[in-house]
């Protein structure tokens, strides 16, 4: 039986953490400190609290490690992992198995349940511009998004309406302004930082995005499934493996009760889970939405450790983990990426360490602004050029 490695990040409790389940209160007091109120987030620390107590609960012969503390357990290569995953990861989670999800734009497999046109196009400003009007061309009324798939929310989203025209933020808290559309004017310098490099942009039709719901895939199978409303976290679970409770409209306060959705989704997710399995890597989570005429489809994909839980069944995603412990286990034989994170993990982790390195040392808070993004696109195109010969959609691995 493998034993188990629980990575847990401290932090404040929140004000009503009295409130909180007992038995969350109870796995921080013994793992981490006393649970007393203080100025925390209520949703941050009930998820940490939920993933700690259903692990050492559920998990065989867990042994927990505290970010920031002494830890003095067996070795962690020795140990299937469960947990956040820091920006800066811990050796031993930079050998976790590859995952490629974060690049579900490039599987063949998916694209057939997005349920809207999408294409991918290199980092060019003519190519991706080309790209949109093309979209808008194909679609008329629906609308735009443009998104960088390249460095995790290096960039907003681009809402493009019908008209071609975007709202256009500044960086420097200067007020949006609606203009025509145009790369440079999204992308900036980034254009140059990554120029040429393929697949960089996803440009997707416009969708109306109802009834948004996080489906847990391990083992390539879904094993539970929630709704994404911000507030809810597993405390708030009812003892649905998949909850029925749902926003049309994400954020809008409205939460009803769809049991025939959530049933409707657990069947989409299985079929598209299965159809994937022969590109798809590693555990993650699948975003599904119904359309206007009430048909699933896949919003993204997204790693699985560092995703939020909502309103999830904790007991049947940890007896998942519990029953497959080869995609949470070390390789020793890997040695470079948090495969855990996904491809665009790595740039995080890369420049926040070069950041801190370049801050402690010098000071000069101007190089590290101008160090980072230029560090990260270098590694892009080491990754690039060391990943050549792969079969696309496969993965990317060091």
């Amino acid at each position: 039986m493998t034993d188990w490695l629980i990575d847990i990040i401290p932090q404040a409790c929140p004000p009503d953490v009295m409130d909180a389940p007992e038995a969350y209160r109870a796995a921080w007091g013994r793992y981490v400190g006393e649970a007393v109120p203080g100025d925390g987030d209520p949703e941050d620390w009930r998820e940490q609290a939920a993933r700690l107590e259903a692990a050492t609960r559920i998990l065989p012969d867990p042994h927990v490690r505290v970010a920031g503390r002494p830890y003095e357990g067996p070795d962690p290569m020795t140990l299937a992992h469960y947990g956040v995953v820091r920006i800066r990861p811990y050796m031993d989670q930079l050998t976790l198995p590859a995952s490629n999800v974060d690049r579900w734009d490039l599987m063949p497999a998916l694209r057939p349940f997005l349920g809207r046109d999408a294409r991918s196009v290199a980092c060019d400003g003519d190519m991706i511009d080309a790209a949109v009007r093309g979209m808008l061309d194909r679609h008329p009324g629906s609308g735009v998004v443009a998104k960088f798939m390249l460095r995790e929310k290096r960039l907003p989203l681009a809402f493009i309406d019908p008209d071609g025209t975007f709202m256009q933020t500044d960086e420097y808290g200067g007020k949006p302004e609606r203009i025509p559309f145009a790369a440079w004017r999204w992308a900036g310098y980034d254009l140059a930082l990554f120029e040429g490099e393929p697949d960089a942009v996803l440009v997707q039709q416009k969708a109306r995005m109802r009834y948004e719901y996080r489906m847990q895939v391990i083992g390539g199978e879904p094993v539970c499934g929630a709704g994404c409303i911000e507030r809810f976290t597993p405390a708030d679970n009812r003892g649905n493996r998949y909850d029925p409770r749902m926003e049309e409209t994400r954020n809008s306060g409205r939460i009803e009760s769809h049991p025939d959705i959530a049933r409707l989704y657990e069947q989409f997710a299985h079929e598209a889970a299965h159809a994937i399995r022969g590109e798809v890597e590693g555990p993650y989570v699948m975003d599904l939405y119904l359309d206007d005429a009430g048909r699933p489809h896949v919003i993204e994909l997204n790693p699985q450790s560092n995703s939020g839980l909502y309103a999830l069944d904790m007991d049947a995603l940890l007896t998942a983990i519990g029953n497959n412990p080869a995609q949470f286990m070390p390789d020793p034989k890997r040695t470079a990426t948090p495969g855990c994170l996904g491809v665009r993990g790595v740039f995080l982790c890369f420049c926040q360490l070069l950041g801190e390195l370049t801050c402690r040392d010098s000071g000069w808070l101007s190089w590290a602004r101008f160090a980072l993004p230029v560090a990260s696109g270098v590694l892009s195109r080491v990754a690039r050029f060391r990943l050549r010969g792969l079969v696309p959609g496969r993965g990317f691995r060091f």
